[in-house]
Parts: C-alpha cells; structure tokens; sequence
C-alpha cells in the first residue's frame, strides 16, 4: 500500500493536467541548458527530450524526460524551493527503463531554485516495479524551463 500513494499522486497530476491542458496556456520556451539525469543502479541516463509544465491554479509541477526507451517523471505539489519527501506523496518519480517502470518509496526531490520560468533541483530515491524488484536512483540532477498552464 506504501506504493501507492505516489503512484496514485503522478496519475492525479497527470489527469489533472491533461484536462487544464485544454485551456489556454502561456508558454514560455525552455532554456538551451535544459537537462535532466539520473544514475540508475549506477548507469547515467541523460535525458534528450524534456517537457516540463506548471499548473498555477493547482500549484503542481511535472518534469518529463525522455531518452529512447528511458523515461524520468518528477512531480511535485505545492511547488517551493525546499526538500520533498518522496515517501510522503509531496513530490514522486518514476524511473521506467523499456517495460520495467521503478516507483520510488523512499528518497528525496529538492527544488534549489524556482523562478517564473525555470526550475532546477536535484533527486534520488528507491523504487519497485510491479514486479517487486529494486532500483535505486543517485546523482539525480534537473535544470529545465517549463510551460504555465
């Protein structure tokens, strides 16, 4: 049941957010530094296609980053720059290498800076696919712009 929370909350927010998405937005580009990384049980992964948006009326962020058959999603509500703890369902990743898809249950997602385009912080964590097995996530950095929605 720990799971599921954070599961439940990335789904939420993505409903959530698909839903908004039908209304007007502003966009503002993303930055040409725009990265996201992770080592996932020790292997860096840097992603090559990130979209990132911000809903202002339900104050949720969301990072997706994609590289080939490797996708990181961060998620975080009541967006500040601070600490989340992933356990708690404040903020959640999700680490899906090919068909195995890691929840973390434990770890950190820290916003270092937050302005009204931007947003950088760093993340690791622990994770369980459906399956039961283990993954851990460290080094786990973000620097992207994002949309307002």
């Amino acid at each position: 049941m720990k799971n599921f929370k954070p599961t439940l909350l990335l789904f939420l927010f993505l409903g959530i957010l698909g839903v908004s998405s039908c209304k007007k937005s502003s966009t503002k580009p993303q930055t040409a530094a725009s990265s996201v990384s992770v080592k996932f049980n020790g292997t860096a992964y840097t992603a090559t296609n990130i979209t990132a948006s911000y809903s202002k009326s339900q104050n949720a962020l969301q990072i997706v980053a994609i590289n080939g058959n490797v996708t990181t999603y961060l998620v975080v509500t009541n967006v500040k720059v601070g600490s989340f703890d992933l356990s708690t369902g404040g903020a959640a990743v999700t680490f899906s290498i090919g068909t195995d898809a890691y929840t973390a249950t434990s770890g950190t997602l820290v916003i270092t800076a937050f302005t009204s385009t931007t947003v950088t912080g760093t993340f690791q964590f622990v994770g369980t696919d459906l399956s039961s097995k283990t993954g851990t996530g460290t080094d786990g950095t973000f620097n992207t712009g994002y949309t307002t929605q």
